[in-house]
């Protein structure tokens, strides 16, 4: 090419594709479209380009930028040899893929690679985040809001979502929606409140705080004969705490009854207590809780998915990097979909 002149560093302006920085490049002595200062020559910045002249004219009288070899005057000498990866190839395995391989691939159609892109919603969506994920014309992935409301399985919460958030509200004072009787109160469904006048027990029972029970299980009396196993607990009444005499696990908080009492929660007693999400899995236990266990959100799950209150098994469309996946929704035995890189 017609680079002839070269200078000592500040001697004279660089020209014929020296340079000392970036800026020499793009100087009066010499302007190259995309050219970039490397090693003290003006080389292009993309790959597979190089400076020439396009097909059909010759320098000097030519304007000189970066372009593919396929597109330079013949006779380029740093084009000769060279053949564009770009240009050729023979299976689709040789062409590179969109910036995420979840929106499309890259293609090989006659002998050039081209690029397949699948804009819009992805299979893959994290459910109830109150956002959709989807793929843009360029193949990246964006999470945009969406009316993709979590439910909490609480029939005393209102679902929703706030613009991008999840949102369970807790309804106060309603009919219980799911049993149709009681109120929702703090969150949950009673049967009573003593002191809301609308929420009194029938005659002969009376208010624990939360349900209608017999008179007896609340007058600070210890009635055996009611079938109370300690005072105002255990039978007909409220369960009983920890220590307490029992018969029964339903006589006891805990819902664990052995040699007669009452035994606090532990993670190996079977029975969900103590703040257990599940079956001794969660809360205070190491275990996360498996498929058909409970949760309160997806970090109670074994596989990151909680919904209406109990844990999923892993799919491959959950939007949970979950199962053998080695990525969200990819690779692993199960998944197509590669991983990005």
């Amino acid at each position: 090419m017609g680079f002839a002149l070269s200078f000592a560093c500040g001697a004279e302006p660089y020209v014929g594709g020296d340079c000392a920085t970036t800026d020499d490049c793009l100087s009066d002595g010499q302007s190259v479209p995309g050219t970039v200062c490397i090693n003290g020559r003006c080389e292009c910045a993309e790959p597979g380009k190089v400076v020439c002249c396009p097909r059909g004219e010759n320098e000097p009288d030519c304007f000189l930028m970066c372009r593919p070899c396929d597109e330079c005057a013949e006779g380029t000498a740093e084009c000769s040899g060279v053949v564009d990866p770009s240009a050729q190839c023979k299976s689709d395995a040789e062409c590179p893929g969109p910036p995420d391989p979840r929106c499309g691939a890259g293609r090989c159609v006659e002998g050039k690679c081209a690029l397949e892109i699948k804009p819009g919603r992805l299979g893959s969506q994290l459910r109830g985040d109150c956002k959709q994920d989807e793929c843009t014309e360029e193949g990246s992935v964006v999470s945009v809001p969406a009316y993709d409301v979590y439910n909490d399985g609480n029939q005393c919460t209102n679902d929703l979502c706030d613009y991008d958030r999840p949102l369970n509200a807790l309804l106060d004072g309603v009919i219980c929606p799911s049993s149709g009787s009681g109120r929702c109160h703090a969150g949950r469904c009673i049967e009573c409140l003593a002191e809301d006048p609308t929420l009194h027990c029938a005659a002969g029972l009376a208010c624990d705080g939360v349900f209608c029970v017999p008179a007896h299980c609340v007058n600070l009396v210890f009635d055996a004969s009611r079938g109370e196993t300690a005072q105002d607990c255990g039978g007909s009444c409220k369960p009983c705490r920890d220590g307490d005499l029992c018969n029964a696990g339903a006589d006891c908080q805990s819902g664990v009854c052995a040699m007669a009492h009452c035994k606090a929660p532990t993670c190996a007693d079977g029975v969900k207590n103590g703040g257990e999400a599940g079956v001794d899995c969660s809360g205070a236990c190491p275990r996360l809780c498996p498929e058909g266990g409970g949760c309160a959100s997806g970090e109670d799950c074994a596989s990151g998915v909680c919904w209406a209150g109990a844990c999923e098994e892993p799919t491959c469309k959950d939007g949970v990097e979950n199962g053998d996946e080695l990525g969200v929704d990819c690779g692993g035995k199960g998944c197509a979909a590669a991983c990005p890189g």
